[in-house]
């Protein structure tokens, strides 16, 4: 036996007395103190040896002769059976010693005598007959730190071995699913360290047994692989029982379906378990490869694997089968009764969805792009831009959105074919037949005015905003990517959107679209080979120059770059804006992108991001720059195709050398008549009767020959150039621009069956300049509002990207009361400066009785 030696035996006995106890009794089965036993230093202490004759006459000596004195009573032998022992009703009232480690531990966690003999069991686990390491030391440290973390008194027989096993495997919790998520994080499943650490401390017999009982896997020879192929095999075919692959038959036993339940909610919480998603990923991808899932799911329906979350190659065999659908031109495609794009958003949501996100992005603005076959165009200019801007536009941001899901993908061969086929239906069904009809539509209106003309934007729009106004200027920023942003701001409930459109100007590039744009009562173009843009004859191409046309229409004003603000620190953004009642932002993230050879192909991207950029910059004007009031627009739009150009696209011309040729207009001093050309005379196109030239532009997609990139184009008439959005954003004081952090529960919590209580707690985001950091005041509560627990103040602050790096793990101490069944009892988490509940979540309360009365 492992016993203490004499100096901690006095030290711990000491400490019994000095806390009141007035007798304790020692029963030394081996005898093995009782020659030192009296060497005892105890102060105020009498030691009585108890031996077979006088128990009767040391019941006289405490209870009659001397009521008052402290007595050790040591037995040199084991304690008799009750029936026989005339101490136990002494006993009852008093403290039993224990000198061997077994003992003491069980003393420690308030052991009930049915777990003492699988105590003992686990001699090896508690290092008994070894030398007291430091292992040994924390183990049995970090085990009666466990047990205090459960009931014992209602736990079921096999948690002393539930606790070893925790504590070797480094559970998060004492529970049967936190060790099973502990054993598979620890390791590579097919080397079975872990397994090998149980076979050391002698506990592997009751892993396996607990594998057996909660998952029905039994082996003679059982090993972690074949442990995780059946917890796979059973969680993959759980809905197609009859259709199971023959080969998997062999680890689809009896015993194991009939745990299915237990191992679906194994495995579903651990691919939803913030913490151990990755892990799952890992063994699921061990899984899928060794039970060979691609032939095992040869001749399993789809509709079968429309719900299954076991495995990544799932998604992959739909996503091939959505692809094969649409290069098909099937429409009407189904799996279970839903559509391309249904399937689509079912599996984003699920497990593996965010590994496939851009396919299936890609997959469903594919499948629309199909629906457009056949299109027809209105005829009539004011009613194709109204079609456009009430729906045709989404086949734009359709294609850019195929195109740029398929660009984040690592490898997208998969879809080589399908791009072919996309690429081509854009720009043969739609691109080529709106834009004809735009221009022959735009021949005959003779620049009647259908919608306002951008040149009247701040007359219309700036000047009749009386309060402090940011006009965000982002260069090729189209219609179909301000409906975009619209989007996004009409989900916040604190702002305010109206989305307008304006005609833009001819030729559609940025030195006339950024002038238009600016007040102005003549707008010119110089007729030198520099083909300046005057405004009332003053230059008006540099942020200097801008800003001074706006201040001599409203002295009040600014004019910046977005790089400057972005690079602003609040105190400056505040410092800037103070005064000011019209500023002018300047962006340029989608132009700059695809005007340069380099970066032409990234062209649709850089909206995506240009989206991105001038949402937050409204966001931080609103925080930091104490202005609430937005206008969006751009210079002009663009139009975007994958496809390369061909010979034929590229239209021949007889511009005169003092000519301006870019790829889709010409200004010159003669009109001229080329097929597929048409000219406006350049004063209406300008609204200045001064002007003398022509601008000619191209009737459908082609480019006039000249340098520069084919796939990124502007400067000519369609719908995607001249059809300029003006959002006007307004947004609530101080609210638009951050959120407080959330913070969610991940345990999973239905009871409570402890005094003590560990949770697991969720940061949802990073603290950020927009997601502030946030103090929680959590609690459990009874629903009269009698707090009972203590109450944690949690601020919960964490700038880690990493999800797995922003869990808090709570303790709480549950009141010790009687708590009745016909009460409802919640945990709550509220919001400490607001007072607003983030979460309540009601629990049972199935704890013993705790009653104050000393039971």
């Amino acid at each position: 036996m492992d016993e203490l030696n004499i100096q901690e035996i006095e030290k711990k006995l000491n400490i019994e007395f000095e806390a009141g106890q007035r007798i304790v009794f020692w029963y030394d089965a081996d005898a093995s103190f009782e020659d030192t036993v009296d060497r005892l230093k105890l102060e105020g202490v009498e030691i009585l040896h108890l031996t077979d004759r006088n128990s009767f006459r040391t019941k006289i000596l405490i209870e009659h002769e001397d009521k008052e004195g402290k007595y050790l009573i040591y037995a040199p032998f084991e304690k008799p059976d009750v029936e026989h022992d005339h101490l136990e009703d002494i006993l009852l009232y008093s403290k039993q010693f224990h000198a061997d480690r077994l003992s003491l531990i069980a003393a420690d966690i308030g052991l009930p005598d049915r777990f003492r003999v699988p105590l003992k069991k686990r001699s090896v686990f508690f290092g008994i007959g070894r030398k007291n390491t430091k292992e040994v030391v924390k183990r049995i440290n970090d085990f009666i730190k466990r047990a205090s973390e459960v009931d014992l008194p209602s736990a079921e027989s096999d948690m002393i071995d539930l606790l070893a096993l925790c504590v070797i495997s480094k559970a998060r919790n004492v529970t049967v699913e936190d060790l099973m998520y502990a054993i598979f994080a620890a390791g590579e499943v097919e080397k079975q360290e872990i397994i090998t650490e149980f076979k050391k401390a002698d506990v592997a017999d009751a892993f396996w047994k607990l594998c057996s009982h909660h998952f029905g896997y039994e082996e003679s020879e059982p090993s972690l692989l074949r442990l995780l192929l059946s917890l796979f095999a059973v969680h993959a075919c759980r809905e197609f029982e009859d259709a199971v692959p023959d080969a998997w038959k062999l680890f689809l036993q009896d015993s194991v379906k009939s745990k299915a339940t237990n191992i679906s909610v194994l495995l579903d919480n651990m691919m939803n378990n913030v913490i151990y998603q990755d892990t799952f990923d890992e063994i699921s991808k061990t899984a899928e490869t060794v039970l060979d899932v691609e032939k095992a799911f040869g001749r399993v329906s789809l509709d079968n694997l429309l719900g299954c979350t076991s495995f990544r190659y799932i998604d992959e065999l739909l996503i091939k089968w959505m692809i094969g659908r649409e290069l098909a031109e099937d429409k009407n495609a189904m799996i279970s009764g839903m559509s391309i794009p249904a399937i689509c958003d079912i599996r984003k949501r699920l497990h593996f969805g965010n590994y496939y996100t851009a396919a299936y992005d890609a997959l469903k603005s594919g499948y629309e792009i199909l629906t457009i076959v056949g299109f027809t165009p209105e005829q009539e200019l004011s009613k194709l831009a109204s079609a456009y801007i009430k729906s045709d536009y989404r086949v734009d941001t359709n294609y850019r959105t195929f195109i740029t899901s398929l660009d984040k993908l690592e490898d997208s061969s998969w879809f080589d074919e399908l791009k072919i086929l996309i690429q081509n239906i854009y720009q043969r069904e739609f691109l080529e037949k709106i834009v004809y009809a735009w221009n022959n539509a735009f021949v005959k209106n003779d620049m009647r005015r259908i919608m306002p003309f951008q040149s009247d934007f701040y007359q219309d729009k700036v000047k009749k905003i009386k309060e402090k106004t940011v006009v965000i200027i982002s260069d090729a920023f189209r219609y179909e990517a301000a409906k975009q942003l619209a989007d996004r701001f009409e989900e916040d409930q604190n702002c305010e959107i109206r989305m307008d459109t304006m005609m833009g100007t001819l030729p559609s590039y940025t030195a006339v679209g950024m002038a238009a744009l600016l007040p102005h009562k003549e707008l010119s173009m110089t007729e030198d080979k520099e083909h300046t843009v005057l405004l009332d004859g003053n230059a008006c191409a540099t942020t200097e120059q801008r800003r001074k046309i706006l201040q001599k229409e409203n002295e009040n004003s600014a004019a910046e770059l977005y790089e400057k603000i972005a690079e602003m620190s609040a105190k400056e953004l505040k410092a800037f804006t103070v005064g000011m009642e019209v500023i002018y932002v300047y962006h340029n993230r989608i132009d700059a992108t695809g005007e340069t050879a380099r970066t032409e192909h990234s062209a649709l991207a850089a909206t995506e991001q240009a989206i991105d950029e001038i949402f937050s910059i409204i966001k931080t004007f609103s925080k930091s720059g104490n202005v609430y009031r937005f206008l969006v627009t751009a210079d002009h739009g663009y139009i975007y195709s994958r496809k390369k150009l061909e010979a034929t696209d590229k239209l021949e011309h007889e511009a005169t050398e003092a000519a301006f040729v870019d790829r889709r207009f010409i200004i010159d001093d003669r009109e001229f008549s080329v097929d597929g050309v048409f000219a406006v005379p350049m004063k209406a196109a300008l609204m200045n009767n001064a002007l003398k030239r022509y601008i000619m532009c191209a009737k459908g997609m082609s480019v006039f020959k000249c340098g520069g990139g084919m796939n990124y184009v502007h400067g000519g008439s369609s719908p995607q150039e001249l059809i300029i959005p003006s959002l006007f954003v307004k947004t609530q004081r101080g609210v638009v621009a951050t959120e407080d952090v959330k913070l969610n529960l991940i345990t999973d919590l239905r009871k409570i069956t402890n005094l003590k209580v560990k949770l697991d707690f969720f940061q949802e985001k990073a603290v950020t300049d927009t997601v502030k950091s946030t103090i929680y005041r959590l609690k459990f509560e009874a629903d009269d509002g009698e707090i009972i627990s203590n109450e944690v103040l949690l601020d919960v602050n964490s700038k880690e990207e990493k999800p797995g790096n922003r869990i808090y793990t709570i303790s709480f101490d549950i009141k010790r009361k009687s708590y009745s069944s016909g009460r409802n009892y919640f945990l709550k988490i509220v919001n400490d400066k607001t007072g607003a509940e983030s979460m309540s979540r009601q629990v049972i309360m199935d704890l013993p009785f705790t009653g104050d009365y000393g039971f």
